[in-house]
């Protein structure tokens, strides 16, 4: 199992590969995009707070990472009909005269595009393509696609199975829920984290249900954007990671390119530390404890608040009480 850490700037590269990051992802923006689509993103995050500057500074990252993969998104969840060429040719050029690993990708069009020219051993599924069974998966496969990544929302016993259908698979571990299947979602993250608001159908609710809902909202958003001595608090799958190392996970994904680098450097030393204790035979209870230990924030782990895998715990110790 490898650990996929964000980036957005060469100079997080050599403290996140001390902090036991694997293979890094990060985001750039075409040089012709901002002049033909305006403030648009090419990308699902914002590029002048999630990006990196220019081609320059991803040559730096790919000389810094010494080695390690590293990854361009073009994972925008829908691209104007006449941007799909341009963008396998600016994808082609990152792959074959920057050294770029791989190129994670959403929209069906741009991904079809991209096998078509013979880049499909470069494509990541992006989480964005929503690919949640076997059938979906294979179809991928049969493509010829290097990866998929798995919503966040799928069990571990669902992951296991599109982990049978024979290609290389990356899950969530840590950071950023979403209140919907953001693959499904046909909205856009430049309008604002509008699903975080209460909308029409709220009022007529019981205190305690708006309260419980409220909380909810409050762990998908990482508990407000908020750290616990110094370790962000927020989604986590962590202690899925023994049943990841059966089913043959490859890659282990913590979310925050926007993020600060303390944060990113944090929650990678936090999934290094479960990772290395999943290599030394621990279960999820002590990988919990762990956690714990370093991080805090025991009720939110004991009650399943936080879990981006609850069901790891049924028939383990607890019931779960979500």
């Amino acid at each position: 199992m490898r650990i996929l850490a964000p980036i957005r700037a060469p100079e997080e590269v050599e403290v996140l590969c001390r902090a036991g990051a694997d293979e890094f992802y990060c985001g750039l923006t075409p040089r012709f995009w901002a002049e033909r689509y305006g403030s648009e993103w090419v990308h699902r995050r914002d590029p002048r707070a999630a990006g990196l500057r220019d081609e320059e500074a991803l040559v730096r990252v790919k000389e810094r990472a010494g080695g390690r993969p590293v990854y361009v998104t073009l994972n925008a969840p829908h691209y104007p009909e006449e941007a799909v060429m341009p963008l396998v040719a600016f994808g082609r050029h990152l792959v074959e005269d920057l050294g770029v690993d791989g190129l994670i990708v959403a929209e069906t069009e741009l991904l079809l595009a991209l096998v078509e020219e013979g880049l499909a051993c470069r494509v990541h599924v992006s989480s964005l393509a929503t690919c949640t069974n076997p059938g979906a998966a294979a179809f991928y496969r049969d493509l010829g696609v290097a990866r998929i990544v798995l919503p966040r929302h799928l069990t571990p016993d669902e992951i296991g199975e599109i982990g049978r259908i024979g290609v290389e698979v990356e899950a969530f571990v840590l950071n950023d829920g979403c209140v919907f299947e953001e693959g499904l979602c046909a909205t856009t993250h430049s309008l604002g984290p509008f699903c975080l608001a209460d909308g029409p159908g709220t009022e007529g609710l019981g205190e305690a249900v708006l309260e419980g809902y409220e909380f909810w909202k409050w762990t998908l958003n990482n508990c407000g954007c908020r750290t616990n001595r110094g370790y962000p608090l927020g989604p986590c799958g962590l202690c899925a990671l023994p049943r990841f190392r059966e089913m043959g996970i490859s890659s282990l994904k913590v979310v925050g390119r926007e993020a600060s680098l303390d944060r990113k450097r944090a929650s990678v030393e936090l999934t290094a530390l479960a990772v290395g204790l999943v290599r030394a035979g621990a279960g999820p209870r002590q990988i919990r404890e762990a956690v714990v230990a370093r991080r805090g924030g025991r009720s939110l782990c004991q009650g399943a608040h936080l879990c981006y895998y609850p069901q790891v715990w049924t028939g383990v110790e607890e019931a779960v009480a979500c």
